[in-house]
């Protein structure tokens, strides 16, 4: 089991890395530790219980077993949505439901606040909570002028789309507890890099 209150570090399996921390004020970060299993068709298809045997069962890193569709129609990474990035809610929410925690909103400060480390970290080629510059989930949420109560985030590297970032977040147990942690009510998300490299951050807060 996670113990809050150590420093967070990278987890790496083969072209796919994630890594996760929160806190409430001050920052408390979590240490990622490696929880999978089947497939859907369709998000609307994914049940409570597909999620749950993905977060009760083995880590897997690239997402392709999760529970949500490891393609996306279009191509572009996200859901079907006019506003790409809050389309991940449709995800985090099934999530949090199966969980019986209560569903998060879409908020486009935590968006900016993930949004700067996910290109940062493609830049400048490394994948961590802590910026090159010193900078945190923390200030960089409060750059956005988020001032959070609590403040969580999960990055991952390698998965093509945002059903298998969260197939990964979901299957790996520190990832999956900022998932459905009950204080959070907002998400934001960042996107940058292709391929191989694409770079997700995944902010979620309360203010």
């Amino acid at each position: 089991m996670l113990k809050p209150f150590k420093k967070s570090f990278l987890l790496a399996l083969p072209a796919v890395l994630l890594s996760a921390c929160n806190s409430t004020t001050p920052v408390a970060p979590v240490v990622a530790t490696p929880a999978l299993s089947m497939a859907a068709t369709s998000v609307a298809s994914v049940t409570a219980t597909d999620i749950l045997n993905i977060a009760n069962g083995p880590v897997d890193w690239t997402g392709q077993n999760g529970p949500f569709p490891t393609t996306i129609s279009g191509g572009d990474g996200f859901q079907a949505n006019p506003t790409a990035d809050a389309s991940l809610g449709t995800l985090i929410n099934a999530v949090r439901t199966a969980a019986g925690t209560k569903p998060l909103t879409y908020s486009a400060q935590l968006d900016a606040a993930a949004q700067a480390p996910s290109e940062d970290m493609v830049a400048n080629g490394y994948l961590a909570h802590v910026g090159l510059n010193g900078s945190t989930i923390a200030s960089r949420a409060r750059a956005a002028g988020y001032n959070f109560i609590a403040i969580g985030e999960n990055i991952a590297r390698g998965q093509a789309n945002e059903n298998l970032a969260m197939n990964g977040w979901i299957s790996s147990p520190g990832h999956q507890e900022n998932n459905v942690r009950p204080v959070f009510e907002e998400f934001g998300l960042g996107r940058a890099g292709t391929g191989l490299n694409t770079t997700w951050t995944l902010m979620l807060g309360l203010q």
